[in-house]
This record gives C-alpha cells, sequence and structure tokens, in this order.
C-alpha cells in the first residue's frame, strides 16, 4: 500500500485515574472507514494491537507517544485485523505478530514479523524482516525485506529530537523501489508538550499523491485517544483509535 493506515481515535478521559512514570504493555483498538473515488465502494476496518515490552519504558519528561522509541524498548507485539468491504470492496481478515529488538551496545535494531492474510477465496503468510541501526539518540534508519516480494531497494528514517521547553518534534521518511513503482514519503509531528501533538504525512506512488493530517492526546498516562484523516487518489480515508497502558 503507498500508506500506512495510521491509528486514530477520540477517548474521553476518566478523572481520579494514579500517573505513572512508566508502564510495560499497551493495547490499541482503530477503527478506519475507507470511501473509494468514482466507484459505489466502501470498507471499513477494525483493528486490535498490542505490545508487551521486556522492560518498564519510562516516561519521565519525555512525550509520551515517543517514550518507547527514545528508550529504545525492546519488545513482543500482535496485531488482529478485520476488514468488510462494501460494493466492489471485499473482506479480508489478518493476523500478525513478532518481536522487535534494539541492542543499544551496537547500535543495531532487529524487527521480525508473520502475518497470515484471508481473503473472500484465498489466503497466503508472510514474513518481514526489518534490519536499522541507531546511531545517534532519537535516530533510526532502517531497511526491509518481505518473504512475498523479496528485496527491494527500500530505507526509511525517524528523527526525535527536543526543541525545550518540553516540545518536540518528530520527522520520518521513506522511499522503496517496489515492483508496483517507486515510493517516497515525508512526514512528522510537533508535540507541544508531553501529551498533545498534530502531524501530516505526504506519500507518493505510481497511482498518485496522498495527504494525511492526524492528531493524539493522552488524557493521563495510561489513556489516549487518536485521529487522523487521509486524502488519497482512491478515495478518503478516517481513522480513530484509543490506547491503554498498563
Amino acid at each position: 500500500m503507498k500508506f500506512k493506515y495510521i491509528c486514530a481515535a477520540t477517548l474521553l478521559a476518566t478523572s481520579g485515574l494514579a500517573i505513572a512514570d512508566a508502564y510495560q504493555a499497551e493495547l490499541n483498538a482503530d477503527a478506519t472507514r475507507w470511501d473509494l473515488n468514482g466507484i459505489n465502494s466502501s470498507a471499513n476496518n477494525y483493528d486490535i494491537n498490542g505490545k508487551y515490552y521486556f522492560n518498564p519504558v519510562k516516561t519521565t519528561n519525555l512525550p509520551l507517544a515517543e517514550a518507547a522509541y527514545l528508550g529504545k524498548n525492546s519488545n513482543v507485539f500482535f496485531a488482529l485485523d478485520r476488514n468488510y468491504g462494501h460494493g466492489y470492496a471485499g473482506d479480508s481478515k489478518a493476523y500478525s505478530g513478532g518481536v522487535e529488538v534494539y541492542i543499544p551496545e551496537n547500535f543495531v535494531y532487529i524487527k521480525v514479523e508473520g502475518t497470515h492474510n484471508s481473503y473472500d477465496h484465498d489466503s497466503d503468510n508472510s514474513a518481514t524482516t526489518t534490519l536499522g541501526l541507531t546511531p545517534l539518540d532519537g535516530l533510526r534508519v532502517t531497511s526491509s525485506w518481505n518473504s512475498d516480494e523479496g528485496y527491494h531497494a527500500n530505507i526509511e528514517a525517524k528523527y526525535v529530537t527536543a526543541l525545550g521547553n518540553g516540545q518536540y518534534i518528530n520527522v520520518e521518511a521513506g522511499f522503496a523501489d517496489t515492483d508496483f513503482g517507486t515510493y517516497k514519503m515525508i512526514g512528522g509531528d510537533y508535540y507541544f508538550d508531553n501529551t498533545f501533538s498534530v502531524g501530516a504525512e505526504i506519500s507518493d506512488d505510481d497511482t498518485g499523491t496522498s495527504y494525511l493530517v492526524r492528531t493524539r492526546k493522552f488524557f493521563s498516562e495510561e489513556f489516549s485517544g487518536y485521529v487522523s484523516y487521509a486524502d488519497t487518489d482512491a478515495g478518503n480515508i478516517a481513522a480513530v483509535g484509543v490506547s491503554l497502558r498498563f
């Protein structure tokens, strides 16, 4: 796909919750609506995903959304995805899981993920291996290989840094030369404080250009909500989601 679904949502916070400075697991639930241009078709996608970190993720004086990334916290993860198509869009299911490991002494990053996809009358299994380097605090550069497609030249980079006064910025970029053409992406998020961010992303491939905006708000260190909207040549995508940390 020429862009990644950005999990998104709004959440009404509950008052009186205890504030923690670390967590070790998180669970996310997302709902996405995709309206296709030019044809009477749409798709509703529902996703549940989670992570368990081998060590507690420290959040003190960090943007809450980036705490695990900045702390280089290794983890195991899973995702359950159900897509309901209408009109010309078909139904599908996907189950995935894997492990994400940082080796701080060697500045090495490794991610291995397996996925099972089920379609209306077919199914397949695939595996993706991602290798990367983390040479500087806040910087990660990676390249991925997929068992279905083999290896095509690709690179992704992510950099998070402090701006001062409790504000941070996240910058991401990607490039891939695939069987379906050349893919390019650039995006980022501005953290007004450790609880609230607004971001945008532009991606482009042979089918056209996509524009996405997103925002996330932590109502406590345990609960957050996020929302995104994308305008693409294939249609419009709106998503909402909630996140719970333990």
